[in-house]
């Protein structure tokens, strides 16, 4: 079913995903391959989803498709909230959750068509040198050698830097808690921030961040657009033409939620309620 449009040019953190991002994708066609649109597209509804209060293991398979890592006392956690959803969280300092793909459909590149990524989620704290998280797609060489599982310092690392790995989306720093940074890298390249403190974060309050990669759209050729609540941020990122540089543009890419602690004294959740990927073939 497509998304429920909302009023373009209005901040909204609704449950729905956002007119601005998912206006012109058809799901539907995407989901049967009808109507001559070919592509893919993946709904991950975190509603029901397996939990424990210690995974303490990298889970190949956790459930839904996805993998996860957990810490000692890393912990998947039900919320009571309208429409569902997970807590991630862990006790200790430097330990974490992430949740990931198990397979990477998804290529950001100038010989690949629009793609489309929104996920609502939300922080049950501001303060800084709590945790830190990333949300968005990273590739395959992010989930160790063994591409099956993710850990303690992939694709977050103890500093609460991004590790050396292929990625692109949010990065929530732990120094910097109450905002979130707009991102990329390619694995063996300096990380580039395309815009520091992209957007502030509440306490507690749900918000939808997403992106838009346009081999043509309003920012120019070639594009990707970053989104806050259905809005657009200020700066977009034009990519590369080139694969080895520092976009990850020559390789697949899949979701990840991932958080890490800065600190063990009451480090706080993340949360998160569903996401979705679409990218026209």
């Amino acid at each position: 079913m497509n998304p429920v449009q909302i009023q373009l040019g209005t901040s909204d953190n609704g449950y729905a995903p956002s007119a601005t991002i998912w206006k012109d994708i058809k799901i539907t066609d995407l989901q049967r391959q009808g109507n001559g649109n070919n592509g893919f597209f993946q709904r991950i509804n975190f509603a029901n989803f397996r939990t424990s209060s210690n995974i303490n293991a990298s889970e190949a398979y956790w459930c839904n498709g996805l993998k996860a890592f957990g810490s000692n006392g890393g912990a998947i956690a039900a919320i009571d909230a309208q429409g569902g959803g997970i807590t991630i969280s862990s006790d200790g300092d430097n330990e974490g959750v992430s949740i990931g793909s198990m397979v990477f459909p998804f290529q950001i590149s100038r010989s690949h068509k629009k793609l489309a990524f929104e996920a609502r989620v939300k922080t049950s704290t501001i303060a800084d040198t709590k945790h830190g998280w990333f949300l968005g797609l990273v590739g395959k060489t992010a989930i160790t050698t063994t591409d099956s599982v993710l850990t303690a310092t992939e694709p977050i690392a103890a500093a609460g830097t991004i590790a050396d790995t292929n990625i692109v989306g949010f990065h929530r720093l732990e120094g910097d808690g109450d905002y979130v940074d707009t991102i990329y890298k390619a694995d063996g390249v300096t990380q580039v921030t395309v815009q520091s403190d992209a957007q502030v974060l509440v306490a507690d309050t749900w918000i939808k961040l997403g992106f838009r990669y346009e081999p043509v759209g309003p920012a120019g050729q070639y594009y990707i657009r970053f989104f806050a609540n259905g809005l657009p941020l200020s700066t977009a990122y034009q990519v590369a033409s080139a694969a080895g540089t520092d976009f990850p543009n020559d390789v697949r890419l899949g979701f990840l939620f991932a958080l890490l602690n800065a600190t063990g004294t009451t480090p706080g959740t993340s949360s998160i309620q569903w996401a979705q990927i679409a990218q026209e073939f």
